[in-house]
């Protein structure tokens, strides 16, 4: 039987392919990203791997700018595929022949390196052998991953009343007093509720250190994805005032947290728990199982960056996904080599800055949780840090 390997040009095809494959089929590598990506910058290619006229796997690749900030070098290119290629097994013959055919594209673009960074997580019982095929493919493991490697998911195929139960004692009594005290949660539907809803999330990424697009980016994605039914954007208000916000999308039994939001103001409202328990219900009105919240630390450990996620996220239940290393095939080591360490310098001068908000960040926790500790709420330093995201787009631009 022969492999071929050609663009895909057929949404459909590719999407239910991409599904089929799931736990291993991801969001960021759906049909509608490639043109999201073309929106921001970028070339844009789908592969797929067909066995006489089947698809059996598919890598969508995005060719981007190397950010090496010198004279003459900032006009160099790599590859990169996120959380792909999805392929059926690791011993699929449609992994090198779609891995082959990035390197043809990688040499016409003068590539410094291809950057996968699969979707095959701690879950998967052949993990290891994964790993050996990419490395036998020439793949080498990078530590700097660019979308990070650990989630945090929760099973949602229990009714809600079962779901909602096993949620920590002091998240439901939040839940609860949103409620109590008058937190709405509505979906957005106007133009108003958009620029709302940007300017809670310039808010939060000025706070928490994290990078944004334009508005019209989330624009597009709610358009893209909302006209087939597969996304909104819900709000959290009190009295008129927007609170917190979230963006949700959803591709065959999976939904992502994309992108959330929350304000500086009225955090004893505990808006954010009530806006959470919603997206589960429409996550389980869409028919998912798995609710995706995106990132946690990579290191379960206090102190770590985004360790308010990590609490905030796992007082609902759920589990660990981490998933395997980014892997980088290179093609021109003594750019790779500058490029990695000019990544080098300004992470860790980046990983300090963080560490030092989640440390002053756990000492305010601590105090406010001495002063609420009698009405049984969370501490809103934990709140605060519930809406860092998962995608932590700094890290994309080296």
């Amino acid at each position: 039987m022969s492999i071929t390997v050609e663009e895909i040009h057929d949404k459909d095809q590719w999407n239910n392919f991409l599904i089929s494959q799931e736990p291993r089929g991801h969001l960021l590598q759906a049909y509608e990203w490639g043109d999201l990506k073309r929106m921001i910058g970028g070339g844009c290619y789908r592969l797929g791997a067909l066995e006489d006229g089947r698809l059996i796997g598919t890598m969508m690749v995005y060719e981007n700018d190397v950010p090496i900030p010198l004279p003459g070098l900032n006009r160099l290119k790599y590859l990169y595929c996120s959380r792909g290629p999805a392929v059926e097994s690791p011993d699929s013959p449609a992994l090198p022949a779609l891995i082959e055919h990035a390197h043809k594209l990688a040499r016409k673009a003068h590539a410094i390196l291809l950057r996968i960074e699969p979707n095959i997580a701690d879950d998967t019982p052949d993990m290891d052998r994964w790993l050996a095929v990419f490395h036998k493919l020439g793949f080498r493991p990078y530590p700097h991953a660019v979308h990070m490697p650990r989630s945090w998911v929760l099973d949602i195929r229990p009714d809600l009343k079962d779901l909602f139960a096993q949620f920590k004692t002091t998240w439901r009594q939040n839940i609860r007093v949103a409620e109590r005290k008058g937190v709405i949660i509505r979906e957005a539907k106007t133009e108003a509720d958009m620029e709302a809803y940007y300017n809670i999330y310039k808010e939060t990424s000025e706070r928490d250190g994290f990078f944004i697009h334009p508005l019209d980016y989330y624009k597009a994605i709610l358009n893209t994805f909302g006209s087939q039914g597969r996304a909104v954007l819900y709000i959290a208000e009190h009295e008129g005032e927007v609170l917190a916000a979230r963006v949700l999308v959803c591709m065959g039994k999976w939904c992502w947290d994309m992108y959330g939001a929350s304000s500086n103001n009225k955090r004893n409202l505990k808006a954010t728990y009530l806006l959470q328990y919603r997206c589960f219900q429409w996550a389980k009105e869409h028919n998912c199982d798995y609710f995706d919240f995106r990132t946690i630390p990579t290191i379960l450990e206090p102190g770590q960056d985004m360790w308010g996620v990590y609490e905030f996220k796992r007082g609902f239940g759920g589990f660990s996904r981490l998933n395997i290393s980014t892997q980088d095939y290179i093609y021109r080591p003594l750019l790779a080599k500058a490029w990695t360490k000019v990544v080098d310098i300004r992470r860790e001068k980046r990983q300090r800055e963080h560490h030092k908000i989640e440390v002053e960040r756990a000492a305010r926790g601590k105090q406010q949780a001495a002063q609420t500790k009698e009405d049984g709420q969370v501490s809103p330093q934990t709140e605060a840090g519930a809406t860092r995201q998962a995608s932590k787009e700094p890290l994309q631009k080296g």
